[in-house]
């Protein structure tokens, strides 16, 4: 199922990794799936090389892993290591958040579209959607809000690094609903980032950041006690 995307890219493999990327945005491809080529390439119309291609890279992301008996499968964590790549990307997004703060880098038109996306969270809220589509809508906006902030920052490679961080971290989350919040809450969170970087203050930049993330870390944990 798609909610937002025809696969229209000239470039094969590329098309590839976005159907995965969205099925793995939507929830339909969980943690520990098998990814079978021959299946993605009958869903797309196109032949398997430019299918193992995305693969390839997918797995570069740390978001597919090869095993000679398994064959490709959405990437699984444990406990401990979700918890690391949770430390990881917040440091390194703390640094971007750095990076923007000290060179007053955003511009008007970087929070107009920054206070788009958090619009259109709240605007989604009261709206009836079957789950995988909520669940698409939902990480798609959170990615393109974080995403933005990466570009914005000039750092290329931080921002390709932090994408797999995404969503290395959103396979784990995606597992259980009620680790992701709502439309409402994650709008909230994320308008408190905005409306502190529009301030340029870098503590309190880092303070809504830091309640951003526990939000999830403190889901996650309590999962594990289940």
């Amino acid at each position: 199922m798609d909610f937002a995307q025809n696969y229209t890219k000239h470039n094969l493999s590329e098309l590839a990794v976005l159907y995965i990327k969205n099925k793995i945005l939507s929830g339909e491809f969980k943690s520990g799936d098998k990814l079978v080529e021959s299946d993605i390439s009958n869903d797309l119309s196109i032949s398997r090389a430019p299918v193992r291609e995305a693969l390839r890279e997918l797995n570069m992301l740390g978001m597919v892993v090869f095993s000679p008996r398994r064959g490709n499968y959405v990437l699984e964590m444990s406990h401990e290591e979700t918890m690391e790549v949770f430390d990881i990307r917040i440091a390194m997004e703390k640094r971007i958040l750095d990076l923007l703060v000290g060179a007053k880098a955003l511009q008007d038109a970087d929070f107009r579209q920054l206070d788009s996306l958090t619009a259109e969270m709240y605007a989604l809220e009261d709206q009836q959607m079957e789950p995988h589509e909520m669940l698409y809508r939902l990480n798609h906006l959170d990615f393109l809000f974080h995403s933005h902030l990466w570009k914005a920052s000039g750092s290329l490679r931080r921002g390709k690094i932090l994408e797999g961080l995404f969503y290395q971290l959103l396979i784990v989350m995606n597992k259980d609903v009620i680790t992701l919040g709502t439309f409402h809450e994650k709008a909230q969170e994320h308008t408190r980032i905005v409306q502190a970087l529009k301030q340029n203050d870098l503590l309190l930049v880092y303070r809504e950041f830091d309640a951003h993330f526990k939000t999830y870390i403190e889901a996650v944990e309590q999962r594990e006690l289940q």
